[in-house]
């Protein structure tokens, strides 16, 4: 693992001189190239990272906490503008959404067939939803050893179907550029952004539901709040009597402003979701 790391870190220090250079909106043309001459996937030991991992020399420096993203996320080398990072991925798709950063991911195991998306907007929801056609651009298999390019925001949505029982992909990529937010997207065609005043209005809503009793005709609730409130609690069991009276006047508020029923919608899109991996190998 020690030739991997020793990799990791050339890497990045080769993408830190570039994005220095360029500027990290051209990072997904060098990002390909760097990663196809470190040939990593030849390099990895995966008991030698759980060797490496409890070392004194280890990166104290973590992109991500354990069970922030992925089924297991290490952060390998860190540079100035750009880090690499490995990700532990069991059998199954991400949702599709774009990027709030730029790079590349190569897969080092297993096999995933990644799927990429134009969004096409036809309708204004909120400040943070939109409606519009998720339209496939392109299917392609990555398996080991194989990279595709993270360009910024819409230039490259995608859903990444996990297919081998494990996979593991590297992200070499820059941190977070500006003060933009990755959005996902619905197979029945809502993209919604996760913006942080709109998820802490939805958490903060949430928490207050366990803390007491209150009027909800008296709150300030949008339609981006209603929105982000139906599709994040859709598949909710809670028979709470304040969460139900919640999601029913979220949910008429944006049948009678928008004419949209995002419970059919959320049907719609799993259905979708669940013949995709049907499809499975």
């Amino acid at each position: 693992m020690k030739n991997f790391v020793n990799a990791s870190r050339l890497i990045v220090e080769q993408g830190d001189a570039f994005i220095s250079k360029n500027g990290p909106l051209e990072f997904h043309k060098k990002a390909p190239e760097l990663l196809h001459a470190a040939q990593l996937q030849e390099l990895f030991d995966f008991k030698e990272l759980v060797n490496s991992t409890f070392e004194s020399s280890f990166n104290k420096n973590q992109n991500y906490a354990s069970a922030q993203f992925s089924d297991l996320p290490i952060t390998v080398a860190s540079g100035k503008h750009c880090f690499l990072d490995i990700y532990f991925w069991r059998r199954r798709p991400t949702v599709i959404h774009d990027h709030h950063f730029t790079g590349a991911f190569q897969c080092l195991e297993g096999a995933n067939v990644d799927l990429e998306f134009e969004f096409i907007k036809t309708k204004q929801l909120g400040q943070f939803h939109d409606l519009g056609e998720v339209k496939l651009i392109a299917p392609r298999q990555i398996n080991r050893g194989d990279i595709a390019s993270i360009d910024l925001l819409d230039k490259f949505i995608h859903q990444n179907h996990h297919q081998a029982e494990l996979t593991i992909n590297v992200c070499f990529r820059t941190p977070d550029i500006g003060e933009i937010n990755l959005s996902n997207y619905l197979y029945s065609g809502l993209r919604f952004e996760k913006h942080p005043d709109v998820l802490n209005r939805i958490n903060r809503l949430m928490g207050f539901i366990h803390v007491g009793d209150f009027n909800l005709n008296e709150l300030n609730l949008n339609l981006d709040d209603a929105l982000n409130f139906l599709i994040r609690n859709y598949r909710s069991e809670s028979r709470a009597k304040k969460f139900l009276e919640i999601r029913a006047f979220l949910d008429k508020k944006v049948k009678d402003e928008l004419g949209l029923d995002i419970g059919k919608m959320m049907d719609a899109h799993e259905l979708k979701m669940d013949e995709l991996e049907n499809q499975y190998n």
